[in-house]
């Protein structure tokens, strides 16, 4: 349960957009921040809001908007169902929660979904939503947050990089939501392999295969350690890939992109298997998945040449060479013959 507390409290976040692309930065340097309101039926003051109600039945869950500035500010909130990243970690900062098994989304009982505020400086504003508990009974946990910007339109705070690039700061900060029926409910994870598919990385000329790992269950863990094993089949011991991760904590019915990188081995045609184990953190629980998967020639021809990896046709030149010697040989020996019973 710590560990759940900490992700979530740790989890305010600032996007700094450089060009068209962003990268996550320290957000201490923000000018505002967030403070849950704890209701009745909140479980703990735990720094991230933490509900239970009955089926059908609506609360209300709030943040408070603090503006640290010496001038007032308004900020949007919006509330997001919550997602696993490539990182393996739960996230709630935009709308992409997208799985085959997620019925209900956290977003779809909220109204209303998104809202601007403004706080005055150095004032605090309650940002409130209403939550209906859904009808049908479910067990485990609905999950996701409130991401807070500032609203459009603001000035967007801009620093100069040691390399003279302009930067423009956005800060997005989170906070996190958890809803549930059963007030004692400690549901765990449980994951499958859905697909298994090359990749290939031209800048960082990197190819391997990556697997879509999926928590198909409503189940959460704020701490898991996995390491995923790629051999080749039937019983080749010669070949091995393996990639670790640390303290992933997949969000409910969501998946994520697990990458087991080749190195320098170029892709090769064949049939694999995989097999990927995930322990909790305390060690109570465990989990192993497995999956056969196949790399076709094309595939293999593909994907190793995007990532920078140039055929090799020393083969063909070789066959070529040694085709070459044959023929002169075999002319050779029957121009010789040829002669040798002319001369008798």
């Amino acid at each position: 349960m710590k560990k759940f507390i900490r992700l979530f409290v740790s989890f305010v976040m600032t996007v700094s957009f450089v060009s068209l692309s962003s990268t996550l930065v320290d957000a201490s340097v923000g000018n505002y921040g967030l403070k849950p309101v704890y209701g009745d039926n909140q479980l703990g003051k735990s720094g991230f809001i933490d509900i239970y109600g009955d089926p059908g039945s609506t609360h209300t869950i709030a943040t408070t908007v603090i503006n640290k500035d010496t001038k007032s500010h308004k900020y949007t909130a919006n509330v997001y169902t919550g997602y696993t990243n490539n990182s393996g970690t739960l996230s709630f900062s935009s709308n992409s929660a997208n799985d085959p098994s997620l019925k209900i989304k956290l977003r779809n009982i909220v109204q209303p979904k998104a809202q601007t505020v403004t706080v005055p400086a150095g004032g605090m504003v309650d940002v409130k939503f209403q939550v209906q508990i859904p009808v049908q009974k479910f067990k485990g946990f609905l999950m996701g947050g409130i991401a807070v910007t500032p609203a459009k339109g603001e000035k967007t705070q801009t620093t100069v990089s040691s390399n003279g690039t302009l930067l423009k700061n956005k800060f997005v900060q989170g906070m996190g939501i958890v809803i549930r029926q059963d007030k004692n409910s400690k549901m765990q994870p449980n994951f499958k392999v859905r697909t298994v598919v090359p990749f290939a990385n031209a800048t960082l000329k990197q190819r391997g295969v990556k697997a879509n790992l999926q928590n198909y269950v409503k189940g959460y863990n704020a701490s898991i350690d996995a390491k995923a094993t790629v051999t080749r089949r039937p019983d080749d011991h010669k070949f091995k890939k393996t990639a670790t991760m640390s303290a992933i904590s997949p969000a409910p019915n969501s998946n994520f992109d697990y990458m087991i990188d080749w190195g320098k081995t170029p892709l090769q045609a064949g049939d694999y298997h995989l097999r990927i184990k995930l322990v909790s953190n305390d060690k109570t629980k465990s989990w192993v998945v497995n999956k056969d998967f196949t790399i076709s020639d094309a595939d293999a021809a593909k994907y190793n040449k995007l990532s920078g990896i140039k055929p090799n046709y020393m083969w063909l030149w070789i066959l070529i060479a040694i085709l070459v010697i044959l023929l002169v040989l075999g002319l050779g020996i029957y121009f010789g013959r040829r002669n040798q019973k002319n001369n008798n």
